[in-house]
């Protein structure tokens, strides 16, 4: 919880359905597709602040129009970073664009994904929900929600914008503050309230 700056148990926290966007990005390929003539790969999200985190992007291993592109890689829009094609059965063909951001430190499948396929996760917000210094300079200790709006402008600017479309979401909140909850890796700290006899 950002307000509060402190991890919530999943008891706390209110799922409502909001109105909200996904973002359609291109990610342009780091080798011409030879086969079929892509220069990028579309993804689709609803939060593309995140995306200074993402790690890798995923399709479906049997997916016919990205199989012969997994294991190379794509160029992240905004980061001076290139990152695999990776191949994942999470991935669903025929939801959006077929092709997933992974971002293991703010979403807890991608999580999942960057186990399974060994990806370092990088954090790039702070405790109360600010850019931190592991994402570019520009957006350095801005809100996350100020953030998302300059990194639309800036991906329109790069031509790599593809475009918005109203979606309904479910935004998690917290019960105490009615902030929107990030998932985040903390170092979480138990009492044993007991000793075993």
């Amino acid at each position: 919880d950002p307000k509060l700056h402190t991890a919530v148990s999943d008891l706390e926290v209110v799922q409502e359905e909001e109105d909200g966007f996904m973002w359609y990005i291109r990610y342009p390929l780091v080798e011409k597709d030879g086969l079929h003539g892509l220069t990028h790969l579309t993804v689709a999200t609803t939060r593309p602040e995140t995306m200074l985190g993402d790690v890798a992007v995923m399709v479906h291993p049997e997916d016919e129009r990205y199989r012969h592109l997994i294991g190379q890689q794509v160029k992240l829009p905004l980061c001076e970073r290139n990152i695999p094609i990776i191949a994942d059965d999470y991935v669903d063909k025929e939801f959006g664009t077929g092709v997933v951001k992974v971002t293991p430190a703010h979403d807890f499948n991608d999580y999942a994904v960057g186990q399974r396929h060994k990806l370092e996760p990088i954090s790039i917000l702070t405790l109360d929900a600010k850019i931190n210094e592991h994402a570019p300079k520009q957006y350095q200790g801005m809100d996350r929600f100020e953030a998302r709006k300059q990194i639309v402008a800036d991906l329109e600017t790069a031509g790599v914008f593809d475009k918005a479309e109203k979606h309904k979401l479910k935004v998690p909140r917290g019960e105490r503050t009615g902030v929107v909850i990030e998932p985040m890796l903390t170092d979480q700290w138990f009492v044993a309230m007991s000793k075993p006899g």
